[in-house]
């Protein structure tokens, strides 16, 4: 029994630039290229050079250029806006909050707090109370 490969359903460059010359014998003079051939030549930059694709299909390598990073940016604004939603719960982190706070005047006057988990104080406070108090 003779095994035939399925066909491939991704259009070639030759398939592509045979429809583009298609169009171009068929054409009413100073027609716009029809989106689908756009399209189609677009979607060939995932498997050829802009720079390829634009001297086979002789395109102008700026505006197909532009067409595919349009195509780009949108593929990412799209696969950025289905991204599920996680909520983080930061109320119940396991390891505690540290810090270490030094203070020492000129006069000699040290200061050392450390804190471990939630701190209430007002350290601002704290550090304008020692500054302010004595010399």
């Amino acid at each position: 029994m003779n095994q035939e490969s399925p066909p491939n359903l991704k259009p070639t460059l030759e398939d592509i630039q045979n429809q583009f010359e298609t169009w171009r014998r068929t054409r009413q003079r100073r027609a716009p290229i029809p989106a689908r051939l756009w399209e189609a030549a677009v979607n060939l930059s995932e498997d050829y050079s802009i720079l390829q694709i634009s001297k086979v299909l002789r395109l102008n390598y700026t505006d197909l250029k532009h067409r595919v990073l349009a195509q780009t940016d949108e593929e990412i604004v799209n696969a950025k806006h289905n991204l599920p939603f996680i909520e983080l719960d930061f109320e119940q982190t396991k390891s505690p909050n540290h810090c270490v706070i030094e203070m020492e005047k000129s006069n000699g006057a040290k200061l050392k707090m450390y804190f471990t988990g939630e701190r209430s104080l007002d350290l601002l406070e704290l550090g304008k109370s020692f500054w302010s108090n004595g010399s």
